[in-house]
């Protein structure tokens, strides 16, 4: 999904984000916008149809766009997951407390409860509550690299 009005969530969407999602995304949001204006302009009489259309266009396309990249984030974000979380106890479908309290901010967020300053204290406040937990405290399987003399014996 690419992301142009919001800087605080493109930066989300960049970092966090699926990128193998964004086509389907992108092409859901242009049928329901046209779907949306379709709708609109079905009331008035045939000869007025383009004109309502565009004046449509003009006055929600933005604001309609900024919803739908909001909604979409949180909808892509809420299966996201990292793959090595100390906290989700192996389990790999259920997100960790740090994800599900993180996407309560996303959500705060996106309907505008949380200005984009206040979720980045909140989102780094929350982090720092859990960094012990976050900490890695032995390496799952070795990294030959990193261990000269293991490499050497090969």
């Amino acid at each position: 999904m690419y992301i142009v009005d919001d800087p605080t969530l493109a930066l989300i969407a960049r970092f966090v984000g699926d990128s193998s999602r964004e086509p389907v995304a992108d092409k859901e949001f242009f049928r329901r916008q046209v779907a949306a204006i379709e709708e609109y302009v079905e009331r008035f009489p045939e000869a007025e149809r383009e004109s309502r259309a565009l004046a449509w266009i003009e006055a929600n396309a933005k604001q309609y766009r900024q919803q739908w990249q909001k909604q979409t984030a949180i909808v892509v974000l809420a299966t996201v997951r990292c793959p090595d979380c100390p906290l989700s106890g192996g389990d790999e479908r259920s997100p960790c407390a740090i994800h599900t309290h993180w996407l309560e901010l996303l959500q705060r967020y996106a309907t505008g409860d949380l200005s984009s300053h206040d979720y980045v204290q909140k989102s780094l406040a929350l982090l720092a509550a859990h960094k012990d937990g976050l900490k890695v405290s032995h390496l799952r399987e070795p990294v030959r690299w990193l261990n000269p003399a293991a490499s050497c014996r090969n």
